[in-house]
């Protein structure tokens, strides 16, 4: 990586990154991701997690169904093996294998080693693939107080990211690590989406007031904001659905990546994930940064 693409993520053994992939074609992207931000450095590792075998028949004799939990494992672990051996080459990574519910357990895994980020796939396209593989991904961002890069099936350095802002300390924390992503001659746009028409109703001077305000909060923020130099950071201001406009934006402006932030502390508050990052998640065909509160 040369010196004009350095960014300043960068995993430590202190707060590592860590990759999750089962092994199948939609986790390659995590794999690519996890090379590119954590280059050859040890602070990164690949998990996979074997969740459990349904139980078809509770009379099934023991031994047997012993026996089919361990082939189960074992394949999964070996197309875990053949994935990072196609991607990474000879590139030495560890793998780490772990037993349970894929979110809470990566989750956990995330929180004992103080990580600083997981990186998962958001799998391809296929409407069908895309809903099961984005709820294990919502789910994760729901049980996790680490941030979540969730990325699809091409991943590189961002050159623009749009950056969804309400001005909650959560969403500015997003802008900021957003900002540790990307090199010399990106753009982050700073978007922020008003509120609906019967509540902007209420602010005098309606939505060009309420713009004019949000642009002016927006300025102040870069100035508090870690820039990396020559990068540019240009604030804009849209009214109607954050998540549809957010998505619209990114798509217009070529965007690489989305980031937003997520209020996840408590279980109301990790449902309420749903609104404006499910929607994200869902449809989005670019990488989305999520920061927990």
């Amino acid at each position: 990586m040369s010196d004009n693409t350095k960014i300043g993520y960068a995993p430590t053994d202190a707060s590592p990154m860590i990759v999750a992939t089962d092994g199948r074609e939609q986790s390659d992207a995590a794999v690519r991701a996890g090379a590119v931000l954590g280059g050859s450095s040890d602070a990164w590792s690949v998990v996979t997690v074997v969740s459990p075998l349904p139980i078809v028949a509770p009379e099934l004799d023991l031994r047997l169904a012993a026996e089919a939990v361990a082939a189960h494992r074992e394949t999964q672990v070996d197309a875990v093996r053949d994935q990072v051996r196609r991607i990474l080459g000879e590139r030495a990574v560890r793998v780490e294998t772990l037993d349970g519910g894929p979110a809470d357990v990566i989750a956990r895994a995330a929180a004992d080693t103080n990580a600083s980020l997981i990186v998962a796939g958001l799998g391809r396209h296929n409407i069908v693939d895309r809903v099961l593989g984005d709820e294990t991904v919502l789910r994760l961002i729901r049980s996790t107080s680490t941030p979540v890069l969730a990325v699809g099936p091409v991943f590189d350095i961002p050159r623009a990211v749009v950056v969804g802002v309400d001005f909650s300390e959560t969403s500015v924390r997003a802008a900021q690590l957003a900002l540790r992503f990307v090199s010399h001659g990106a753009t982050v746009y700073l978007m922020n989406v008003a509120p609906r028409e019967d509540l902007l109703g209420m602010v005098t001077g309606g939505f060009a007031a309420y713009e004019e305000r949000a642009l002016a909060t927006m300025s102040e923020l870069v100035t508090h904001l870690e820039v990396p130099g020559g990068v540019h950071v240009q604030p804009t201001v849209r009214k109607g659905d954050a998540g549809s406009h957010i998505l619209e934006y990114a798509a217009d402006t070529r965007a690489d990546m989305i980031a937003i932030g997520t209020r996840g502390q408590g279980f109301v508050a990790r449902m309420l994930v749903g609104s404006v990052a499910t929607k994200i998640i869902r449809a989005s065909p670019i990488a989305v940064l999520t920061q927990p509160t």
